[in-house]
């Protein structure tokens, strides 16, 4: 858990039931753009890793990585094509290790990258991890999955329920590392509320739990057992994959200060000579 006065984040990872490694990566990182020291501003991403071997592991923690020495105070400014120079750039990295070392061929990452700033979010996405938003008890997924199954779903080829249990609904299209060039999603500025709840996993959730569920676990449960609970769920109708949660929650600016002024300046009226009183 972490928290401040404008938002608190929870988030956990799970290898499964069924793999030996777990190749999902994490970061929430915060950030004071005031410089006062007050976090008001963050990072969150969720990368899940594929290859033989530890190899996913690697690709993985790479992006995570990246973003996690070149996001700061600094470049939050530039967003949000700096996420898209940071993922770049590591999908180049990624893509030459694999090339150095034969027991790394073919690795790469999924990875999905969320920036809260100034009441905005901004969101960077490669592959089929999820970023979802819950507002007013209603859940909607921000990002698109780059599989074979979402492409045959847009063209009305499959579905929705056949494509849960496609044998290609795990084919990725798009990859960071698995090739030299890469194209990253970039998604306009969402505007937020107080109370909004973003929600990042690895499809080892998603594989199991389908969206009404998630809303329905957030809306049932206390935030801070929301990840635990979904990773508990996955896990117990198969975990075949590693699961990895986070998710943050807008508390809104706080509001004990604002309330102290008001009562300041009544207090001020109502002692001061010089205004006049009704008698």
């Amino acid at each position: 858990m972490q928290e401040s006065s404008l938002f608190v984040s929870y988030g956990n990872s799970d290898v499964g039931r069924v793999r030996k490694n777990n190749e999902d990566s994490y970061l929430y990182k915060t950030f004071s753009i005031k410089g006062n020291g007050t976090p008001d501003a963050f990072l969150m991403v969720v990368a899940d890793g594929m290859g033989g071997h530890a190899a996913g592991e690697v690709a993985s923690a790479k992006v995570i990585e990246e973003l996690d020495s070149n996001v700061n105070e600094d470049s939050l400014g530039n967003l949000p094509d700096i996420l898209k120079q940071i993922i770049e750039n590591a999908n180049q990295k990624i893509f030459d290790i694999s090339a150095e070392n034969r027991e790394l061929t073919g690795m790469g990452t999924t990875c999905t990258a969320m920036v809260y700033l100034n009441d905005l979010v901004h969101l960077a996405h490669v592959g089929d991890s999820r970023a979802y938003l819950i507002r007013d008890k209603e859940i909607s997924c921000l990002s698109k999955d780059h599989t074979v199954v979402q492409e045959l779903l847009e063209a009305g080829s499959i579905t929705e329920e056949k494509a849960r249990t496609s044998p290609e609904r795990n084919i990725l299209l798009r990859a960071v590392g698995t090739s030299e060039q890469l194209d990253v999603d970039l998604y306009s500025p969402l505007s937020t509320n107080d109370g909004d709840i973003f929600l990042l996993c690895s499809d080892g959730l998603t594989e199991y739990i389908v969206e009404q569920e998630i809303k329905d676990t957030i809306v049932a449960y206390p935030i801070d057992r929301v990840c635990d609970e979904l990773i508990r769920i996955a896990n117990e109708r198969g975990g075949a994959d590693n699961i990895t949660v986070q998710l943050a929650m807008l508390k809104g600016k706080p509001k004990i200060k604002r309330t102290r002024q008001i009562l300041k300046i009544f207090k001020n009226i109502l002692f001061d000579d010089s205004v006049t009183t009704l008698k």
